[in-house]
């Protein structure tokens, strides 16, 4: 069963709206891209295409990315973005393309540990992954973002 909640939002022309599936939460701006939120502190497996998509994974979510899928930050960020930010939780990339956003900064993952924290920030990066940082791959500038960036005392990024 799915349930939605519609939530408008104004800011300045920016208009929202929040469904959430299951445990998974997504944020609708009137910009190209969908936030997609793992928040429940419960396991994930996604095996869905994330074209345009920012994901975040927070408060002691795992989520692992499987089957070959991309997950691609939105092409029109001002200043870039990133397409998977991993915050106090834990993401396991199987297999699959990552690539972050147009701009500079765009990150293709974040892995950060806020200060208090009860969870260690952490994202595995399997053989068969492929991570960009914005631009890389799109040759618009010289200064995109890093592929896999991490911040903060406790947080950790391991390739094997």
């Amino acid at each position: 069963n799915s349930s939605a909640i519609m939530v408008s939002t104004s800011k300045r022309f920016l208009f929202g709206c929040i469904a959430l599936i299951g445990d998974i939460a997504i944020i609708s701006h009137s910009a190209k891209a969908d936030q997609v939120y793992f928040v429940d502190g419960g396991e994930h497996e996604t095996s869905q295409e994330y074209p345009e998509h920012n994901i975040f994974i927070l408060n002691g979510t795992t989520l692992s990315l499987v089957n070959g899928i991309s997950i691609v930050a939105p092409s029109d960020g001002k200043d870039g973005e990133e397409a998977v930010r991993v915050e106090d939780a834990f993401f396991h990339a199987k297999n699959g393309l990552i690539s972050g956003g147009l701009g500079v900064g765009g990150s293709g993952v974040t892995v950060t540990t806020n200060r208090n924290s009860e969870f260690q920030a952490k994202a595995t990066f399997e053989e068969g992954v492929t991570v960009h940082g914005g631009d890389a791959i799109r040759q618009t500038t010289t200064r995109g973002g890093d592929a896999v960036q991490v911040l903060h005392a406790g947080s950790e990024a391991v390739f094997k």
